[in-house]
């Protein structure tokens, strides 16, 4: 079954977006894959590391049915990186996704969809009214404990606590 038909670089730009995060060495195998799923036209690439999410999607599918399939994330890019500019065809047969262009042809396993795992979408909102000189200041008392690069990504912002009429900033 054809999953995706298009160029390159309309293939190539989703997935590096959501590669980097996919870490090289990881605890399960799963993790360092990319789930791709189609549904018609629109397909989507997902990645995770279990703490993190992110999920991109293109109009690049071809045909109109569903499918969804891990492939490994590093080896997929790495590969269309090395291609000639052209349109380029993925297909999935069985377990094994099958890259195509011009006379390239590349056989990659795959995972169960079914074994990726989902992080639990979280929507947050709050509103609050504060002056803009009060919200510089409260930022302004913990901005120099934020870490600038680290990789520890929590520790590259900031708590905000909204509780009732009073508003906290943490940063460590």
């Amino acid at each position: 079954m054809q999953l995706v038909k298009a160029g390159r670089d309309a293939l190539l730009k989703p997935l590096q977006v959501v590669s980097g995060i996919v870490e090289r060495r990881q605890t399960l195998p799963i993790l360092a894959n990319v789930l791709v799923r189609k549904d018609g036209e629109n397909v989507s690439f997902t990645a995770t590391d279990l703490e993190i999410q992110i999920q991109t999607a293109a109009a690049i599918g071809a045909g109109r049915d569903a499918a969804a399939t891990t492939v490994s994330a590093r080896k997929l890019v790495d590969i269309l990186r090395a291609l000639p500019e052209a349109d380029v065809a993925l297909s999935l047969a069985g377990k094994k996704i099958t890259v195509q262009s011009g006379r390239s042809r590349f056989n990659l396993q795959t995972m169960a969809a079914d074994e990726f795992p989902a992080v639990a979408a979280a929507e947050y909102s709050a509103d609050f009214e504060l002056p803009a000189g009060t919200l510089k200041y409260l930022l302004s008392m913990v901005h120099y404990a934020m870490a600038a690069q680290d990789i520890r990504y929590y520790l590259n912002g900031m708590l905000l606590v909204l509780d009732g009429q009073t508003v906290r900033a943490v940063a460590t």
